[in-house]
């Protein structure tokens, strides 16, 4: 659960920008994650799908760089 708690001279504002920013990194992906399920096999496959993607898009920029 994600939680703040504001000091009296504070500003609210920017107590509740970091506690969004906070939310949206640590309680969206988790969300998005148990929205249905996914079998083990079908988790691999995902995740080595992204690391052959990232592989990928490294060699380009070093590619583009040299």
């Amino acid at each position: 659960m994600v939680s703040t708690e504001a000091e009296p001279r504070e500003n609210i504002e920017k107590k509740i920008r970091k506690l969004r920013k906070d939310f949206q990194k640590n309680v969206q992906p988790v969300l998005r994650r148990h929205n249905y399920y996914l079998s083990k096999g079908e988790r691999r496959r995902i995740k080595k799908k992204k690391a052959i993607k990232r592989i990928q898009r490294r060699e380009r920029r070093m590619m583009r760089s040299a």
